[in-house]
């Protein structure tokens, strides 16, 4: 049995990844400060649960992704002169795998509808910005080219990799004083050509034709129209006079010319046409996502050890609202989302007035909350996911203050009474001001716990060691919340006050 995944149904879940922003938390987790067994080689991350807790042991620090940080996008092709392209075809049975489309040095795409003979050598951006019909070289390199939209200045900024091109389709018309590619896009949208054919492939060239034969356009679409031209008795090309509009199949038929077997087909357009959609026309089932962590994040992240893992979870779950009843006065924040964690007597109407649009809430539902409290006696339960723009991750202890030179990053430190080691830890940052030290814990220092009972000091170390004032669970419960992405990779080293740009391109 044969069977494929189209295009459509990657792009159908990544559209769905995108819009689901609007009805969930995701956000950029980063961890592992401790070196890997060989640092300069990451251990590789597997699809399994234990991948998955890992990163939560590992985890310091995580920062909200918000609408405006992810984007469709598409492999970049950049046109260079001498480049050889290959034109779109309906038929092609690995299109995806090829560069029919290219992004100019002015980020402006543009998709090939028609290659030449050989190499591209005239720059498209020659003609540029043509937001109706086609950009069309055939007296110079042969090539005919569909503008389809410019990146936008910001999206160059935010989402443009030397890889991967940003893609939008523009759901409605630009504001005023909106950027002129958007502006532009727009129009290209309002004027693609639903079901217009602009190419044709010889499938036979024929033989004996002495004078150029007549193309004749037979389907359910209307208008389009060619020209053939012959040499050395056989057809050498087809030119359309008229792409016509609306076809979803067609036949061409070769007559005349005096000559014979002559074969054609034509290359029908996509439904709206080339320009309406470029998410679809680039098959652009890739999300990039951009996230910048800046300096601390004004005191809510460490900012003072490096990471080697980043990820992506959806709908972690607070610490300090980890469950509450749903009755109960002021349980809910209006524009929050929240986790069913039990239904209880709680009906489907009452969770409806809660804000759940699904009909039939079940747990582990998430919704945003359109009310503070329901009234009644309702049982059922839930937790508040994660809300805040940036959390701090880490487990955390007070000890005196003043001790940063013994405390300095991925320190590996043990909680004791008496000599007896109750917790290990690895330290992420301490503050020489408050005493406060986030830490860590994994498989190589256990899961012990510290409490006030303990003084800190060097793992293996036989000192008194340093008191424990206060401990805190972290501000996001470990384990909750789904981790959608990992990736591991070697060293980035923060330091106070330092912006990293975090791109991820994830495949669907």
């Amino acid at each position: 049995m044969a069977a494929i995944i189209t295009s459509k149904f990657r792009l159908d879940s990544t559209n769905k990844f995108v819009e689901s922003l609007s009805d969930n938390q995701f956000y950029m987790a980063l961890g592992r400060p401790n070196a890997w067994a060989d640092d300069s080689v990451p251990d590789t991350p597997y699809e399994n649960d234990y991948a998955s807790h890992t990163l939560w042991e590992n985890m310091f620090a995580m920062k909200r992704v918000d609408a405006g940080d992810i984007v469709h996008s598409a492999p970049r092709y950049l046109w260079v002169s001498g480049t050889t392209y290959i034109e779109y075809d309906d038929q092609d049975t690995n299109i995806e795998s090829k560069k029919y489309f290219v992004i100019s040095a002015n980020n402006n795409v543009y998709m090939c509808l028609k290659a030449g003979a050989g190499a591209s050598t005239t720059n498209p951006d020659d003609t540029g910005v043509q937001t109706s019909g086609v950009i069309n070289h055939s007296g110079s390199d042969g090539y005919i080219w569909k503008y389809m939209y410019t990146v936008p200045t910001a999206d160059v900024t935010k989402f443009l990799t030397s890889s991967f091109i940003p893609v939008r389709r523009i759901a409605e018309a630009p504001a005023g004083g909106a950027d002129t590619a958007l502006t532009n896009q727009w129009s290209v949208q309002g004027n693609a050509v639903d079901g217009a054919i602009y190419n044709m492939k010889i499938t036979n060239a024929g033989t004996g034709y002495t004078s150029a034969p007549t193309v004749t356009i037979s389907g359910n679409g209307s208008s389009a129209t060619a020209t053939a031209t012959v040499s050395g008795g056989a057809i050498t090309g087809i030119t359309m006079t008229n792409v016509g509009t609306g076809y979803r199949h067609a036949t061409v038929t070769i007559t005349g010319g005096s000559g014979s077997n002559g074969a054609v087909r034509p290359v029908i357009g996509p439904i709206g046409g080339f320009g309406k959609d470029p998410t679809n026309d680039l098959r652009a089932h890739y999300v990039t996502v951009n996230t910048v962590f800046t300096g601390d994040e004004s005191g809510t992240i460490p900012d003072s050890n490096d990471f080697r893992q980043i990820a992506v979870v959806k709908n972690p779950i607070e610490k300090a609202n980890e469950s509450a009843t749903i009755s109960a006065t002021n349980s809910m924040v209006v524009g929050n989302f929240y986790k069913i964690l039990t239904k209880g007597n709680t009906t489907d109407a009452n969770f409806a007035t809660a804000g759940s649009t699904s009909g039939n809430p079940v747990v582990g539902e998430i919704f945003k909350a359109i009310a503070t409290t329901l009234s009644g006696s309702s049982t059922g339960t839930i937790a508040q996911v994660a809300e805040a723009s940036a959390y701090n991750t880490c487990k955390s202890v007070t000890i005196p203050a003043s001790l940063a030179s013994t405390y300095v990053a991925d320190f590996a430190f043990e909680g004791h009474t008496s000599g007896t080691v109750g917790a290990k830890g690895i330290v992420v940052e301490y503050n020489n001001t408050s005493g406060v030290l986030h830490y860590i814990q994994n498989e190589t220092t256990g899961f012990g716990t510290f409490t006030t009972s303990h003084l800190t000091r060097a793992t293996g170390s036989s000192g008194a060691g340093n008191q424990i004032s206060a401990v805190a669970a972290p501000l996001i419960n470990h384990h909750q919340g789904d981790v959608m992405f990992v990736e591991n990779r070697t060293a980035t080293t923060r330091g106070t006050g330092q912006v990293e740009t975090i791109r991820l391109v994830i495949a669907f």
